[in-house]
């Protein structure tokens, strides 16, 4: 998502494919291109309907839970971000499509917040998989290691850097008036160049190769931080503090079901985000060897479209996984939903 901005992957592109479908084409270039506009034109509003709602009830979920951990920040913090991704994505493309002169000023910020914004969410998620690394990797530290005003902190400088990083967007993009869009001024190639490949690097090559490496990391470790519970566990009843094991029992239980949901959620972007990955990846290769208006110029841009369908897709899926996923979460949401009466214990989850 992030990328598509610089790109202009959805309307300002449009235009371009379709100035050159006038032209002499090859069989099936058309039909192809016609379903690459039809997923264009509507996808984001598929987005908006599966994910807004979903975020919303994630906000107001962990809002009603009463109890506010760094893990719960984290997660009110994505939803938050993931919707304000969602929005003004959809915003701005639905301004271009609509024609509406948003003039240079108005180009600007939406390049900017709109990159800021999908980029955040992707490193919110990065934070999160940390900080559950060094919680299986270090269950008697993380107490002391990660807290709301730690994990704030985290957020605040990974957001700083983030803005830093898109500075350039606020003097490189422009209103085009004759056609009716947002352009790159390309006079600075070195400048676009940096622009270009810092986006898709903190967009999704970097999250994507930490998430990953997270992922295999917190599935090596976990067998034996639970060995470690485990003998904890053994050693208070050996000294009779059984007062506490029903306690205990109970942060085991919150503990892995955090660590379910956010394993499920990481796994599952890492596999939408790796579309875009292997895209980018080859394009350069692959732009060298296609023909304008040929039936392989086609099926690129129907992929093109395909790797950001799976990638905005990642703002939207993270109510409904951590609904299937966390055991917790959906009976507090159902308890909600239903105005039953609430739980009388506060869940860090």
């Amino acid at each position: 998502m992030g990328d598509s901005y610089l790109n202009n992957s959805s309307s300002a592109s449009t235009s371009t494919y379709s100035n050159q479908s006038r032209l002499q084409y090859e069989d099936g270039y058309q039909s192809i291109m016609d379903v690459a506009y039809f997923l264009n034109e509507y996808y984001l509003w598929v987005v908006f309907a599966i994910g807004f709602p979903g975020n919303l009830a994630t906000i107001i979920t962990i809002v009603r839970m009463r109890s506010l951990g760094s893990f719960t920040l984290y997660v009110v913090i994505l939803a938050m971000t993931d919707n304000l991704a969602i929005c003004l994505k959809l915003t701005f493309y639905q301004l271009l499509r609509n024609t509406v002169n948003i003039g240079t000023a108005g180009c600007r910020i939406f390049n900017f917040f709109g990159n800021f914004f999908v980029t955040s969410a992707n490193w919110v998620l990065v934070i999160m998989a940390v900080e559950r690394l060094l919680a299986v990797r270090y269950p008697l530290k993380i107490q002391k290691l990660m807290n709301c005003k730690r994990s704030a902190v985290a957020l605040t400088i990974v957001g700083t850097v983030i803005a830093t990083v898109y500075v350039p967007i606020l003097w490189l993009v422009y209103y085009d008036d004759y056609h009716q869009t947002c352009i790159v001024d390309q006079s600075s190639v070195r400048l676009v160049s940096y622009l270009q490949w810092a986006n898709v690097s903190m967009f999704a090559f970097i999250p994507f190769s930490v998430l990953t490496i997270c992922n295999l990391l917190i599935v090596r470790v976990i067998k034996e931080s639970f060995r470690v519970r485990s003998a904890l566990r053994s050693m208070q009843q050996t000294v009779a503090l059984k007062p506490k094991s029903s306690l205990y029992k109970y942060d085991v239980f919150i503990q892995r079901q955090i660590m379910l949901m956010l394993f499920t959620s990481t796994l599952v972007f890492v596999l939408l985000l790796f579309p875009i990955c292997a895209f980018n990846v080859a394009d350069p290769y692959w732009e060298d060897s296609v023909r304008p208006r040929s039936r392989e110029y086609a099926i690129k841009y129907l992929i093109f479209q395909l790797t950001y369908i799976l990638c905005d897709s990642t703002h939207a899926v993270n109510f409904y996984l951590y609904f299937l996923s966390a055991r917790k979460f959906r009976r507090h949401f159902l308890a909600m939903s239903s105005c039953g009466a609430p739980f009388t214990r506060a869940a860090s989850l």
